[in-house]
C-alpha cells in the first residue's frame, strides 16, 4: 500500500519533542565543546541532586539502552537467567541475545493488572540473575502499583536477584505514589531512565542508572563495563540543559496527557480495546491491526505494530505527538483510515 503524497508523521518510536530551544541547541556546537574530551561528572552530580541521591549513586549512560546493556553484560551472560514480562520492551530480549543470557518471561495481558503472584513464583523458582521491568511499561503503557514493586524488590533481595526497574516513561504518569518514594533506595534495585521521551533528546543518547547508597559497588561495576567516554560533550550539555527546562518540559507533558485521553477515546469509538496508558503513547488491541496500520501509513502516519509476535500481533501503538496541529492531523488520519476500512 503506497503512501499518499503530502505530510508525514513518524509516531512509531515514542520520540518526545525536544525541550531545548534553537539557541540552546546551537550553543552545543561551540569549538570549546567540540575539542574537549567529555566529562560526565557534572551531569552525574546534577542527576544525583535531581533524583534525591548522593554522588556515587548515579552513572550517566548513552541512553537507558546503554545502562541496560552494561547491567546485562555485568550480571548476566552465559548460564545466567533474565526474567521479565511479555509483551515487553524488545530491547530486553535483544540484550539477552547479545549477552547470551537465558530469557524467561511471565505473560502480562496488555492493559491488565500486573501478574504479581505469577512473577513472584517465577522469581522463587528460577532465582534469576536479573529481573527487569518497566513502569510505565512498553508496549502497553501501564503502571506497576507500589505494593507490587515493593514485593518484587523484597523477593529479589531474598533470591539474590538484581532488580532493574526502568522508569523512562515515568514523567508522563499521573498520580503515581512511587514518584514520592526514593525508589533507588529500595534494597537491591537499580533504576534506569532516559532523556529521550519527556525531554526529547533521543538523538543525543543520554540516560542514567542509579542505586541505593549501600549498593554503590553496582555503579562502579557498570563503569567497568562501558567505555570511558560513552556520552559526547554535546549530549552531556544537552542533558544538563534539559533538566533545567522545567516550564517547557511540563507544558509538553501536560499536552501529551491531554492527547492521550482524547486518542484513547477516539480509538474506543472505533471498537478497539483500550486502557489507560500512563506513557507518551496509546496502545490498543484491534483485530485488523496490520490493515489499520497500513491504512494510517497511506494517510501519512507511521505507527508501531508487531505482526510476527503471537502475543502482540493485535496491538497498535501510537505515539502522542505533543503538538496541537500534528495531533489534529493524526485524528483526521485515523478517521480517514477507518473510513477506508469500511469502503
Amino acid at each position: 500500500m503506497e503512501q499518499k503524497p503530502g505530510r508525514f508523521l513518524k509516531l512509531d518510536a515514542n520520540e518526545g519533542r525536544c525541550v531545548l530551544t534553537e539557541t540552546e541547541l546551537a550553543s552545543l556546537l561551540q569549538p570549546e565543546v567540540a575539542q574537549r574530551y567529555p566529562d560526565a561528572r557534572p551531569l552525574e552530580k546534577r542527576l544525583a541532586s535531581w533524583l534525591g541521591l548522593r554522588a556515587g549513586q548515579v552513572i550517566a549512560t548513552a541512553g537507558a539502552d546503554d545502562a541496560i546493556d552494561r547491567i546485562f553484560r555485568a550480571y548476566g551472560g552465559p548460564g545466567k537467567t533474565i526474567i521479565t514480562t511479555t509483551p515487553g520492551f524488545v530491547e530486553f530480549l535483544d540484550t539477552c541475545l547479545r549477552t547470551k543470557s537465558t530469557f524467561k518471561s511471565v505473560y502480562r495481558e496488555p492493559g491488565e493488572a500486573f501478574p504479581l503472584e505469577a512473577f513472584l513464583a517465577a522469581l522463587n523458582r528460577e532465582k534469576p540473575a536479573i529481573a527487569i521491568l518497566a513502569s510505565p511499561d512498553n508496549p502497553a503503557g501501564t503502571l506497576i502499583d507500589e505494593q507490587a514493586v515493593f514485593a518484587i524488590a523484597e523477593t529479589c533481595k531474598k533470591t539474590g536477584t538484581l532488580f532493574v526497574f526502568d522508569i523512562t516513561y515515568i514523567d508522563f504518569a499521573e498520580d503515581y505514589p512511587l514518584l514520592e518514594t526514593s525508589l533507588a533506595n529500595l534494597p537491591w534495585i537499580v533504576l534506569t531512565g532516559s532523556f529521550s521521551k519527556s525531554r526529547g533528546l533521543a538523538g543525543f543518547r543520554a540516560g542514567w542508572a542509579a542505586c541505593s547508597s549501600e549498593n554503590t559497588a553496582i555503579i562502579d561495576t557498570l563503569r567497568d563495563f562501558g567505555p570511558p567516554y560513552s556520552l559526547s560533550s554535546p549530549a552531556i550539555q544537552a542533558a544538563l540543559m534539559a533538566i533545567e527546562a522545567g516550564d517547557r518540559f511540563q507544558a509538553f507533558v501536560e499536552r501529551v496527557r491531554t492527547e492521550r485521553r482524547i486518542l484513547t477515546a477516539a480509538m474506543a469509538q472505533l471498537g478497539a480495546k483500550t486502557w489507560q496508558s500512563q506513557a507518551n503513547f496509546v496502545t490498543v488491541s484491534i483485530e485488523n491491526s496490520k490493515e489499520f496500520a497500513e491504512r494510517l501509513f497511506q494517510e501519512g502516519i507511521r505507527v508501531r505494530t508487531w505482526p510476527a509476535s503471537p502475543e502482540s500481533r493485535k496491538l497498535v501503538r501510537i505515539t502522542c505527538p505533543g503538538n496541537a496541529d500534528e495531533f489534529e492531523y493524526l485524528l483526521s488520519a485515523i478517521e480517514a483510515a477507518q473510513a477506508g476500512g469500511k469502503s
